[in-house]
């Protein structure tokens, strides 16, 4: 099975034997360089990779994903925090994760997301969704991350916004990402379905003039 990323069409196609087996919508970065000040967005990098691994990502670089999708919370309201479920079994504080109190703007998020204004049971927000799709370069060619290759920084993931329009039943939208590829969540599932993540797996990007042809 291989895997190829067309950015100029938003579309993901999946060849087996060399004939295709399936196509879904995804989403890459911009094909310029962006302006957002926190980080700019950029375009989906073209080559040919390896798929790795997935993984519940996270990553101080964005402020909602510093905790993995999922995590426990417990709604602390005398005290003005969220308790968050720590890997030892302890519980952490939130306000103290981010240096101020927080409680407020997650209920106002979660109303955003899913209409309620209330401390979820679980950590919803995440930029990178419950799990991320990650990949890298293979140069010396045997499919395995080993010598001097790394993880690249782009992955394929679902976004906390389309998480929740498929959890409240609204039409699922994508949006440019700021270089990775976004998914729809029930897109995402039939793909780990098919077998197209695998760990080995050939996946290509290519530039965002080139066109997908069909067989």
């Amino acid at each position: 099975m291989e895997v190829h990323f067309y950015p100029g069409q938003d579309l993901l196609v999946i060849k087996q034997n060399g004939l295709k087996f399936a196509q879904f919508e995804a989403m890459g970065g911009p094909p310029q360089i962006g302006n957002d000040p926190n980080m700019a967005e950029e375009p989906t990098t073209a080559g040919h990779y390896i798929i790795d691994k997935t993984e519940a990502y996270r990553t101080p670089t964005w402020p909602t994903s510093k905790l993995t999708w999922g995590t426990k919370l417990k709604d602390m309201p005398a005290k003005g925090d969220i308790w968050y479920a720590l890997p030892s079994g302890k519980w952490g504080s939130l306000n103290q994760l981010y240096k101020l109190p927080v409680r407020s703007a997650i209920m106002e998020m979660h109303k955003e997301l899913y209409g309620e204004e209330v401390v979820p049971d679980k950590w919803v927000f995440n930029d990178f969704g419950p799990t991320a799709i990650r990949w890298f370069k293979d140069i010396n060619g045997n499919k395995i991350l080993d010598g001097k290759e790394r993880l690249s920084g782009q992955m394929f993931h679902t976004t906390p916004e389309n998480e929740a329009e498929k959890t409240t039943g609204s039409t699922v939208r994508l949006v440019p990402s700021h270089g990775c590829i976004h998914l729809k969540p029930n897109d995402r599932d039939r793909l780990f379905t098919i077998g197209a993540f695998k760990r080995g797996t050939s996946f290509t990007v290519y530039k965002y003039h080139e066109r997908y042809k069909s067989n």
